[in-house]
């Protein structure tokens, strides 16, 4: 690490002509080096991009466990930057003014240079002119030699200058300060006041003392990620005990503990930075104030109280430090909702998160950190209102810190559906901040939607190594693994998701994952074992629904269903998930005036809710099934209607009911218009399906094939319309091995009930009986239109293709048996 502390001196200087640390004498050099910072590259190289500031920053950090750990993480930084970035390269150095160089005394045969020390390249002032002062011009004779001499020549010295500086600075030193971080940690605050709103100062005092580049401050979130590794899952509040051991397992040496009383109108603050290990007084500190108010202002003090008493130097407290109520919030109720909402989160109750958001903002509307936080929320559950949030933060994301900017600005691009952009600022962040968790995340999140398996695969295995109770990387995982089609690897980190967070979404994904390999019994004693955990859960209900649907129990299916929706007292979700349940069974078994009904059932619920968000997305998937089950396009345009009536969008389902609306009716730019604005995350491909639709709609079955087959995840209507194109083009080989996928896919959690599979079972049974009839095979065109007729027993009379299959099997039986 000394040599690569050492590598960054020499980078440095063949970029600037300049070392990154001054002094006019040997001592001088040496404490510059010891003490001082080195001179910001980007100084001399304003046009220098991210990536060369954050390896030259690791590369020149001057504790060596912040500094690269080897020289294979730094190259390989290096050729990502010289992969990605255009901002040097060889034909812009070659035409680029040589300011402050001159060739013109160099001697044939050599390359010469020229620099001053006046720094920066610049023409020093003329001599008498304000800020003039003596410079000396050194010109260096450069020999031109082939590369392998000039490493020949080069080496040597590199090894010597590495030698000498890593003597100095790791060796020589003594007991000199070398600048290496102080791990702080801070407990949760022993609130005597008994006001609830001064629960979250713990976090008010992180985000002060963050701004310190003397100290490395433990995130509340790490230290829970601490207490989960120690086996403490349910810990609602860190105190000096809980504290203690954190410190003793994350090997941090200074523990803030502190107590906040009143009396009268007074606030009082008691804080001590004690060594958890010597169990020794580091500082003791006191603050007071006149009224809630002035706790903001005393945390200040205090932040700045406890980073010069470990260290940090004066100039550099004074150059990073903001007031806390200007990078959050002065009040403190804003502050505590904001904090519940953060607990909320991390417990991926997002709805209640939301309301605790709406409560920071409403306290004080400029919060933009809260408002952020809201837009996260809303958008998690495509909820409406995360548009106008992130418009709050952006307003003011110019007061809150470094990190959280970076954070606004991504989340104000991925709801605003610029994905890449999103991703960019990510990316970006994580140049400062490559270990931050919830960077990490984000970069897995949206690029999983991205359909970039790789990055994502990565940057959540990152955080679950950092924290391996991250429910949000377990769920995201789980889908990268899902779209991959590596089911195993799915099944593995379920099962680590349950062992590590045993939660309601732990099982979830894990019978989604032999659910997706067809295995509906192991998914079903997942469940089972589910509500061991959570007796009657949303998701899990609707999930052992699902499987008997696939089993084809349907009665079954429905009992589970009708008791989510018919049971008294149920919440509104609950009822919510058993109607479009009980839809989905009438789907399947053919009976689509009962799913008609059904529906209509629903939207009466959502109407009696005063939801207008989720009563348009009932409108929308209304209209949807009047054109699939009825082909009723007058009727379909009556709940479309209705729905853009209410002018209460957001709702995802929305969304997605009003694409399949366009998409069947035709009207091919309206749905690729709502996939680019409004479904960008969560369909990615769409425009592609629905170009490749488009096609086969004007009969162009060649294009259609080829668009189809070009798709990433081809699901149940695209599997028929592909096989559908193939019968038309008598390729009948492809297009039984289209609906063969067809009938062992299950589309799951991520492409609902209604909309996939039942919708198709029977058709696709179908639609290969004809395939086999056509090519003579009767007794397998037989067994085919037979299983059509099984699922749709109890169908209604009068669907076409049911009238067809009766008559086309009752011909071919007779034929077969004679």
């Amino acid at each position: 690490r000394s040599d690569i502390f050492s590598f960054g001196v020499v980078l440095f200087e063949m970029l600037t002509a300049r070392t990154p640390f001054r002094g006019e004498h040997e001592a001088a050099m040496m404490y510059s080096i010891l003490n001082e910072e080195p001179e910001p590259l980007q100084k001399t190289l304003p046009e220098a991009p991210a990536e060369l500031l954050h390896v030259m920053s690791r590369a020149l950090e001057k504790n060596p466990g912040d500094r690269y750990q080897s020289i294979q993480e730094m190259a390989i930084d290096l050729r990502r930057m010289r992969k990605d970035s255009s901002k040097v390269s060889r034909a812009s150095m070659q035409s680029m003014p040589a300011a402050g160089f001159t060739s013109a005394d160099a001697a044939p045969g050599t390359r010469s240079a020229s620099f001053t020390a006046s720094g920066a390249g610049a023409p020093p002032p003329p001599e008498g002119s304000a800020g003039s002062h003596k410079t000396t011009t050194v010109t260096l004779n450069i020999p031109s030699v082939s590369r392998g001499a000039m490493l020949k020549w080069i080496l040597p010295g590199v090894v010597i200058v590495a030698g000498i500086i890593g003597y100095f600075i790791f060796f020589a030193g003594g007991d000199a300060d070398t600048g290496a971080r102080i791990p702080v940690a801070v407990a949760d605050f022993q609130n005597q006041t008994k006001e609830e709103e001064l629960n979250g100062l713990s976090g008010m005092l992180i985000t002060s003392l963050e701004q310190s580049r003397r100290l490395s401050v433990m995130t509340r979130s790490r230290m829970f990620d601490v207490l989960k590794q120690l086996g403490k899952m349910d810990v609602a509040r860190i105190d000096e005990s809980l504290g203690r051991e954190i410190c003793r397992q994350a090997n941090v040496g200074a523990l803030v503990v502190a107590s906040v009383s009143k009396f009268d109108q007074l606030y009082i603050i008691d804080m001590k930075v004690l060594d958890p290990e010597k169990n020794e007084y580091l500082l003791t500190l006191k603050e007071e104030g006149e009224g809630k108010s002035s706790i903001p202002g005393m945390i200040d003090r205090l932040s700045e109280k406890t980073r010069l008493g470990l260290k940090e130097k004066a100039a550099d407290v004074d150059a990073n430090s903001q007031a806390v109520a200007e990078m959050t919030t002065p009040s403190m109720e804003a502050y505590q909702a904001f904090f519940s909402g953060e607990e909320f989160i991390n417990k991926l109750k997002f709805d209640s998160a939301a309301v605790e958001f709406r409560r920071a903002v409403a306290f004080d509307s400029t919060f933009a950190v809260a408002h952020y936080r809201l837009a996260y929320a809303l958008s998690w559950n495509q909820a409406p209102g995360a548009e106008a949030a992130i418009g709050h933060a952006m307003r003011y994301v110019d007061r809150v810190p470094k990190k959280e900017n970076y954070l606004i600005r991504g989340e104000d691009a991925i709801v605003r559906h610029e994905v890449d952009r999103g991703l960019a600022i990510y990316r970006e962040m994580l140049t400062l901040y490559p270990d931050d968790k919830e960077a990490n995340y984000l970069l897995g999140d949206y690029a999983f939607h991205r359909m970039d398996y790789p990055t994502a695969e990565a940057a959540l295995g990152k955080v679950l190594s950092m924290d391996p109770t991250f429910s949000r990387a377990y769920q995201h995982l789980s889908w990268t693994y899902l779209f991959s089609k590596r089911f195993p690897e799915m099944r593995e980190v379920a099962r680590r998701y349950v062992k590590n967070v045993p939660s309601e979404s732990a099982y979830l994904w894990l019978a989604e994952s032999f659910a997706q390999e067809g295995k509906f019994d192991s998914a079903l004693a997942v469940c089972r074992d589910a509500m061991n955990v959570s007796a009657d859960d949303v998701d899990i209900r609707s999930m052992e629904g699902a499987m008997y649907l696939n089993r084809q129990e349907f009665d079954r299916a429905a009992s589970v269903f009708r008791d989510m929706a018919e049971s008294p007292g149920s919440d509104p979700d609950r009822i919510r998930s058993g109607l479009k349940g009980l839809v989905t069974e009438a789907v399947w078994s053919g009976r689509y005036r009962e799913a008609l009904r059904r529906q209509d059932r629903l939207i009466a619920f959502e109407t009696a809710q005063k939801d207008s968000a989720l009563l348009t997305a009932g409108l929308a998937w209304r209209a949807h099934l009047a054109i699939v089950l009825r082909g009723d396009t007058s009727e379909a345009r009556t709940f479309i209607g209705k729905a853009l009536a209410l002018k209460a969008y957001g709702d995802q389902d929305f969304y997605l009911g009003l694409e399949a609306y366009y998409a069947e009716s035709g009207e091919f730019d309206k749905a690729r218009e709502i996939v680019r604005t409004s479904l960008a995350v969560v369909r990615p491909f769409g425009v592609r399906y629905i170009d490749a639709l488009s096609e086969y709609r004007m009969g162009n079955y060649g294009s259609a094939i080829r668009l189809f087959r070009e798709q990433p995840f081809l699901v149940h209507d695209g599997l028929l319309f592909l096989a559908k194109s193939f019968s038309a083009t008598n390729q009948t080989d492809s297009a039984l091995a289209a609906l063969s996928r067809l009938k062992n896919f299950y589309g799951g959690m991520f492409f609902g009930m209604a909309d996939s599979r039942s919708l198709t079972e029977a058709k696709a049974d179908y639609l290969a009986g004809m395939i086999y009839e056509k090519t003579g095979d009767r007794r397998k065109a037989v067994e085919h239109f037979g299983r059509c007729l099984d699922l749709w027993k109890n169908a209604d009379q009068d669907i076409p293709e049911l009238i067809d299959a009766k008559k086309r099997y009752a011909a071919l039986k007779g034929m077969t048996q004679r």
